[in-house]
């Protein structure tokens, strides 16, 4: 899988759809039915039935869920598939600069035929899929987020091996995003997340081989994202739309917390493989009770439709830790480590958020159910047809005719 370059491989950005015009077909139900349009929307969704993840080059295919194709070869139909067969479909694996000229041609030609809010979603990702492309692709920036007391900031802490992010029993703790490069070169990524020069850090130095590994590593301490700031709240989701993948850190008492899961992970469900979720603060659970929450942890990502990674398979990586004693934090710190020298999460990133913006735009373009007509609707047409060829009056006029010859006769 080939990094995103720095180079804007999608040159121009695409406007988010023209007011909407009077009159104008298919608007009255927010569908468009013209197959020109069916196809482009095709086109941009590469993922057949799910959200998958792409890879950016000829290399392994990889997806954000399971079951899906990991060849280059088009997807074969399904001889009792009832659904409508569309052209142009880009087979699973399709380079991103592909997707994203396909996204950026289908909102050109729906400005005048949808309306501006349907399109402002696809016209966003066009925007920061540009912008990243522009930026470094020698570095990934990495976000820690989690909620109020879950010990995010001290993983923050330990994994840049300083107390950069301030950590307390007083909430919230943090209040603006905190960024750790462990490298030059990123000023360019933490101006774009709008983090100031003085809440920028350097980690403190450690063993070669760690630091080896992280070359490259912008990681960004968020507040809680169930702060009762709003302003708090604010920030996460706007830092959330822009880094490359995400750290989610939760403990053993709000790992299921509602606000997390339908809010965050399962609307991020297809960005599974940028996706890691950490049980942080074992040392509090006895016993084997780190292993039985763990397991409860999977099996609530696995109901928000998050592919796990494991046993080889591409999606989130889900482990449990304790940032206060460091047990678990080296194996943390390695996994991120090679995250990192891949250089590919940017892409990956991309290629979800473009999955994702397609599939809000598919029901738009592309009819769903069992093609053809139903039995009422069959008379209706056949009336209609009827009618529309002189039929009807055709044949009462060949009964006129039959009927003064049988009196004649």
């Amino acid at each position: 899988m080939t990094a995103v370059t720095d180079e804007n491989q999608g040159n121009g950005t695409a406007a988010t759809g023209a007011p909407k015009e009077s009159g104008a077909p298919g608007q009255g139900d927010g569908r468009w039915d013209d197959g020109l349009i069916a196809r482009r929307a095709a086109a941009v969704d590469g993922r057949g039935d799910g959200c998958g993840v792409e890879d950016s080059a000829g290399g392994d295919s990889r997806t954000g869920g399971r079951g899906r194709s990991r060849t280059g070869s088009a997807p074969v139909a399904d001889e009792d598939d009832v659904r409508p067969q569309v052209e142009a479909y880009v087979p699973s694996g399709g380079p991103l600069p592909t997707r994203l000229d396909a996204l950026r041609e289908l909102v050109g030609l729906s400005r005048a035929r949808l309306d501006r809010d349907t399109l402002t979603e696809a016209g966003r990702v066009l925007d920061e899929a540009a912008a990243r492309q522009r930026l470094s692709s020698r570095h990934t920036v990495v976000a820690i987020a989690g909620a109020t007391g879950s010990g995010k900031s001290t993983l923050f802490n330990a994994l840049a091996g300083a107390q950069i992010s301030d950590t307390g029993l007083r909430r919230p703790t943090t209040s603006q995003p905190i960024a750790c490069s462990w490298t030059d070169g990123a000023a360019g990524l933490l101006d774009r997340l709008a983090i100031p020069g003085r809440l920028r850090r350097r980690p403190h130095p450690g063993p070669a081989a760690s630091d080896e590994a992280l070359q490259g590593l912008v990681l960004v301490d968020l507040p809680d994202h169930d702060s009762a700031a709003t302003a708090h709240r604010d920030q996460v989701d706007r830092v959330l739309a822009l880094v490359d993948a995400v750290i989610w850190v939760v403990d053993p008492e709000k790992y299921a917390d509602a606000a997390l899961h339908e809010r965050y992970l399962r609307p991020l469900a297809g960005h599974a493989e940028v996706t890691f979720v950490v049980l942080n603060q074992i040392d509090r659970l006895p016993g084997e009770a780190a292993e039985l929450v763990l397991d409860d942890l999977r099996r609530l990502l696995d109901e928000d439709g998050m592919a796990l990674g494991e046993h080889g398979e591409p999606g989130a990586t889900v482990m449990s830790l304790s940032a206060l004693t460091g047990d678990g934090v080296p194996e943390l710190c390695e996994l991120v480590g090679r995250f990192v020298q891949d250089r590919t999460a940017a892409t990956r990133r991309l290629s979800a958020d473009v999955a994702a913006a397609a599939a809000r735009l598919r029901p738009v373009y592309v009819a769903e159910g069992r093609p053809g007509l139903g039995e009422r609707a069959r008379e209706e047409f056949t009336d209609r047809l009827a009618e529309a060829v002189g039929a009807a009056a055709a044949g009462q006029a060949a009964e006129r005719e039959w009927r003064r010859n049988a009196g004649r006769a």
